[in-house]
C-alpha cells in the first residue's frame, strides 16, 4: 500500500510574504448575476509563498521556468538538523537522482512573528556537494535555503539553480517521515504550468510505501 503524506502548508488571505509586513494571497468575490454561483478574482498571488517552487529562471536567465518543471517524482532521502548552518557534513553519501528534504523544525514559527528571522540556512559548500552528489531537488522547510537578504547574494540559489536544481521551500510536516527507509520515500511536487514564471506554490506530497505491502512481502 502507497500512503500520501500532504508537505503541504494551507494558505489564505492571512498568510504573509516576505518580510511578514503583508498578505500574499488577496481574491475577491466577483458578481456574475446569479446568487447561487461563487465566482472568485486572485487580486494577489506571491508566486513565492507558503509551499512553493523555485525553478532555474529564478536566478538565471533564460532558464527553465515553472511550466517546463513538470510533474516531479523523485525518490527522497530525509535530513534532520537543528543546527543554524547546515554544512556538507549534513549531506549523505547516496543522494543522486534524489529530492534532498531538510527538516529543521522551524515549520512550528509559521505563524509567528520571527517566522522569516533565525532560521538554519545551508552553507555554499552544502550547496556544492549537493551539486557534485547529483541531487534531483532541494526541499526545505525554511521559508528559503538562502538568507532572505537581498546583501547575502542568494549563494544558495545561484548553486542550485545555475546547476538546474530546483528548489522546494516552505514545507510542513518532514517530522511524519522521521525514521522511514529512504527507499519507501518519495516526493512529488506539483506546480501549476503558467510559462514564463520562475516560481509558484505547489502541491507537496511524500508517497510512502508501507513496510507491509503485499507485494514486498511476496517478493
Amino acid at each position: 500500500m502507497i500512503r500520501a503524506i500532504d508537505l503541504t502548508r494551507p494558505l489564505s488571505c492571512k498568510s504573509l510574504s516576505y518580510p511578514g509586513k503583508r498578505p500574499g494571497l488577496e481574491m475577491r468575490r466577483v458578481d456574475i448575476g446569479d446568487p447561487r454561483c461563487q465566482v472568485s478574482e486572485l487580486t494577489r498571488l506571491d508566486p513565492h509563498l507558503g509551499t512553493h517552487i523555485d525553478a532555474p529562471l529564478h536566478f538565471v536567465p533564460g532558464a527553465t521556468d515553472v511550466a517546463e518543471l513538470g510533474m516531479l517524482m523523485l525518490p527522497a532521502v530525509l535530513v534532520e538538523t537543528t543546527e543554524s548552518l547546515i554544512g556538507p557534513e549534513h549531506i549523505p553519501e547516496a543522494v543522486e537522482g534524489c529530492a534532498v528534504l531538510f527538516s529543521t523544525g522551524w515549520t512550528r514559527m509559521v505563524n509567528e512573528p520571527g517566522y522569516f528571522e533565525g532560521y538554519s540556512t545551508l552553507t555554499p559548500e552544502a550547496a556544492r556537494v549537493l551539486v557534485e552528489r547529483g541531487v534531483a531537488l532541494v526541499g526545505v522547510d525554511m521559508p528559503s535555503a538562502d538568507t532572505v537578504s537581498m546583501v547575502s547574494g542568494f549563494p544558495i540559489h545561484h548553486t542550485l539553480l545555475g546547476a538546474g536544481i530546483p528548489i522546494v521551500e516552505g514545507l510542513t510536516g518532514l517530522d511524519q517521515l522521521r525514521g522511514m527507509e529512504a527507499e519507501r520515500i518519495w516526493f512529488g511536487a506539483f506546480p501549476p504550468p503558467i510559462a514564463g514564471i520562475e516560481g509558484a506554490p505547489i502541491r507537496a506530497v511524500a508517497f510512502v510505501l508501507d513496510a507491509a505491502d503485499p507485494e514486498e512481502a511476496s517478493s
